[in-house]
């Protein structure tokens, strides 16, 4: 199977699981964000025009056909940096699907200053590793050895910890996703 093809299905799967409450929460989060050219495509005028008055109608309704592209969207970004063999066994052992392998190119991420993982668009852009939840932030980046910033740990206590239990901070432990170390590509390997 393509890569593009196990991405939506994966995505429609997770947007199966969401709960009213969190599919309310990605959609007002869509109206508070830049609008991607590729989900742009995918939406109808009203969604648009809703988008551009950035303001959500009061009796918003997760359900109604015009979200469904941003709901998969953001579902799809939950694996968008996925290893193919990672979305393969995903297929088989989630979904109950028959799938050999997927195939195609995986995007060019950036790895974690911290874990090395290959999580980040964008580095020291407050964005967070979902296998370490490091905050990429960009003073802490250039000044390893120093506690302030984004994040609660230097960047050397965090790759120290990272090492010893699995994430920057015990409390982060419990946010970061539990099957990282498999989902995603490592530098280096």
């Amino acid at each position: 199977m393509k890569r593009d093809e196990a991405l939506t299905r994966i995505a429609w799967h997770e947007v199966k699981k969401l709960t009213r409450d969190e599919a309310v929460a990605i959609i007002h989060a869509f109206f508070k964000e830049p609008l991607k050219p590729s989900l742009r495509q995918k939406l109808n005028l009203t969604a648009i025009i809703q988008w551009e008055t950035h303001s959500p109608p009061e009796n918003l309704h997760p359900g109604n056909p015009i979200y469904r592209p941003v709901l998969v969207d953001r579902m799809r970004q939950k694996f968008i940096g996925a290893t193919n063999d990672y979305l393969a066994a995903y297929l088989r052992e989630k979904m109950g699907m028959t799938v050999d392998a997927v195939t195609g190119d995986l995007p060019d991420l950036l790895a974690c200053p911290v874990c090395g993982y290959k999580t980040l668009t964008e580095r020291g852009t407050w964005h967070t590793c979902p296998v370490c939840g490091w905050n990429s932030d960009p003073v802490q980046e250039a000044r390893p050895d120093e506690s302030v910033g984004g994040n609660a740990v230097s960047l050397a206590a965090a790759r120290q910890n990272f090492a010893a239990f699995g994430a920057i901070t015990r409390e982060k432990l419990a946010q970061v996703e539990p099957d990282g170390t498999q989902k995603y590509p490592r530098e280096g390997r």
